[in-house]
């Protein structure tokens, strides 16, 4: 999570990618063969919450949960229905002791995903788009051609009625 976090705050202060992209933008850089659109979020939110046409979904990091003891849970469990009142997120995060692993395989990845589809530049996306950004960053330190998709794809691709699905 430090890492994250550290990475956040630079993005904040500046960006080593080309530039933010806007989802309209992204989408007819795609369609006119000139980037992919890679989706930086994790597989599950790839799978549960949708994706946007032709995104490949290649995860910047994963995370790993150790959950507290079954005990913990059960009571945590029965609070809510003594109460009649479910915990809030924060409340139930600590049942669980989240662990940030990065994807080691990334850079690799995203190269070899560039050159079959035979092009030269990446567009990334997250949900709301710090994590591609982030991730965009790390591209371009490697010499890549990276965008960010501006807003993610839940505030930018899909509020500007793009194409998507797959949830």
């Amino acid at each position: 999570m430090k890492f994250f976090l550290s990475l956040m705050l630079l993005i904040g202060l500046a960006h080593a990618y080309e530039d933010d992209v806007t989802a309209d933008v992204a989408y007819k850089m795609q369609k006119d063969g000139e980037a992919i659109i890679v989706d930086v979020r994790t597989t599950i939110e790839y799978l549960y919450t949708g994706h946007g046409e032709g995104f490949i979904n290649i995860p910047a990091y994963y995370w790993t949960y150790d959950e507290k003891s079954i005990d913990a849970r059960v009571k945590s469990a029965q609070y809510e229905v003594e109460k009649s009142k479910v915990k809030d997120h924060k409340s139930v995060q600590k049942l669980y002791a989240a662990k940030e692993v990065i994807n080691k395989n990334f850079v690799k990845d995203v190269m070899k995903a560039m050159k079959l589809a035979g092009v030269d530049k990446v567009i990334l996306v997250c949900r709301s788009g710090p994590r591609s950004a982030a991730a965009a960053d790390k591209l371009a330190s490697e010499g890549i051609t990276a965008y960010n998709l501006e807003d993610g794809f839940i505030f930018g691709w899909k509020e500007e009625g793009m194409p998507w699905g797959g949830q």
